[in-house]
Formats: C-alpha cells, sequence, structure tokens
C-alpha cells in the first residue's frame, strides 16, 4: 500500500460514497493500482465525502472526477464497510443513471500519484471471473446483477 494512501486514509473511519452505473448489462467500474499486494483492484466510482456536502453532491461530483461522466442520483443500494487496518471504511452505494458526457478516465485530485488505471464497463460474468481479492466485495455478495441492483442491506467486510 503506497505511503500516499496510508497517510491519507490510514486510522480514521472514512465516509466514501460509490455509485452502481448499468447500461446493455455492462457495469462501470474504476480499475486502481494495488491498494495491497492483490494486484489491480477494481471497484465503483466513488469516493470521499467531503464535510458540508450532502451524499448525492459528493457522488455527482466524484463521478465527474473519475469518469468525465455526469449522473443523476437513484437509490440507496446497500452500506459496506471495509475493515482492513490501518483503513476502515464505510462505503454508501447509491444506484447511479449516466446523463451526459463521455467515458474517460479521470483523475482523483486527492493524490500527487494517480491510483486509477482504467475505466471500464465490464459484464457480469467478465467481473466473476477476476480473483477474488481484485474485485470489491460487494460483488461477490451477489450471484446476478439484478440482485446486486435490489435495495437493502449491510455487509462488512
Amino acid at each position: 500500500m503506497s505511503t500516499e494512501v496510508l497517510e491519507k486514509f490510514g486510522g480514521y473511519v472514512r465516509v466514501r460514497v460509490c455509485g452502481i452505473a448499468v447500461e446493455d448489462d455492462r457495469i462501470l467500474l474504476i480499475r486502481h493500482k494495488a491498494l495491497f499486494e492483490d494486484g489491480p483492484f477494481w471497484a465503483p466510482p466513488g469516493g470521499s465525502l467531503e464535510f458540508g456536502e450532502s451524499i448525492p453532491q459528493a457522488l455527482v461530483r466524484e463521478f465527474n472526477e473519475e469518469t468525465q461522466l455526469q449522473v443523476r442520483v437513484g437509490e440507496l443500494l446497500y452500506v459496506n464497510e471495509f475493515i482492513r487496518s490501518p483503513l476502515h471504511t464505510l462505503e454508501v452505494f447509491f444506484r447511479v443513471f449516466i446523463e451526459s458526457g463521455q467515458l474517460q478516465l479521470g483523475h482523483d485530485p486527492e493524490f500527487q500519484q494517480q491510483i486509477m488505471e482504467e475505466a471500464a464497463w465490464l459484464s457480469w460474468e467478465e467481473l466473476q471471473a477476476l480473483p477474488d481479492a481484485q474485485v470489491h466485495s460487494v460483488f461477490r455478495k451477489y450471484t446476478q446483477l439484478s440482485d446486486l441492483l435490489r435495495p437493502g442491506g449491510y455487509g462488512l467486510q
């Protein structure tokens, strides 16, 4: 794990907003450089909630920063808690709908050295074929895409 990640997110509880965008049975994901030693890591676009910012505002901002897309925030899907020392993150997942823009890998203004490597649409089958350690755990809790899009639930990772 990079020193920059540890300095920014280690040692406190971080609130992260995440968007699940689905088009043509594909899920929009960001591939990050290895956060641990497990290789690249695929996760939905999202990021930290800033003080004074509503969750929908944060999600719209984060989506645009990471994908150059404008989104409309839909319903709350679930909450996931990630605890892997020194990181502890409370993640709030919403359904999002693409309103405009062309998909391009953006940037993460929180990091000088970018950890995002690719923005891509993956099918459920492509996602399930990846090693568990390289995919956000939320995708392992469901057996099919339609289940992922049903609201409700809490997960601990």
